[in-house]
């Protein structure tokens, strides 16, 4: 019995100590547009045209599409962060961003992301190329590398093409600021694309 109370006892303190440890909890982030700034941009008194848009599920790159968040802090090696996520997997989150935009802007008289019973005469396709958070030496930008199309359904033809490759520099390591700064570059690029679609459509015969 002596000779087995000192193999026990380190087994115990190994067991309790194992035990003792704080669990970090994993923390989630989500992907926000200011929707206060997409009602601004536009006058409710301006009538939308008489089209139909359907809105694609966005296709986002597979070293980003899972709610892993990316880091890259060499030019060809990813890194994830094994404590931080995205809530929602980026695919989803930026097709239900676009939608919410395009419902509250003036340029299509209904967007969708399944049209049943009417033909839409325009289909919105968007890809992302990159989301990550980019580290170089003590700095860290969020970068998002994007691009929409705007396909004619009857000819099937892009009618507008807007694509940006965006970086913009966080003040800390800090995921919430990358979360947000993902938040406004898409917006921005949005405000880009919804530009151009006017212009595209006032000007077509």
């Amino acid at each position: 019995m002596n000779k087995i109370i000192p193999f026990i006892l380190p087994v115990l303190y190994c067991l309790w100590g194992c035990g003792s440890q704080k669990v970090v909890a994993t923390k989630y982030y989500v992907i926000e547009i200011p929707m206060d700034s997409v009602l601004e941009r536009f006058n409710d008194t301006t009538p939308p045209t008489e089209t139909y848009c359907e809105i694609s599920q966005v296709d986002v790159n597979p070293a980003y599409s899972s709610v892993q968040i990316a880091n890259r802090n060499n030019s060809r090696a990813i890194t994830y962060y094994s404590q931080h996520h995205w809530a929602i997997r980026p695919a989803t989150s930026f097709t239900r961003l676009t939608l919410d935009y395009f419902k509250h802007t003036p340029i299509f008289r209904n967007v969708s992301d399944r049209f049943w019973r009417v033909q839409p005469d325009y289909i919105l396709e968007t890809t992302v190329y990159h989301l990550e958070v980019i580290q170089d030496d003590h700095s860290f930008s969020a970068h998002l590398n994007l691009e929409f199309r705007l396909k004619e359904t009857e000819s099937d033809k892009d009618i507008v093409k807007h694509r940006a490759d965006r970086y913009l520099e966080l003040e800390n390591n800090d995921l919430n600021l990358f979360a947000t700064a993902i938040g406004e570059i898409f917006y921005q690029e949005l405000a880009y694309l919804s530009d151009k679609i006017i212009t595209e459509i006032q000007v077509s015969p």
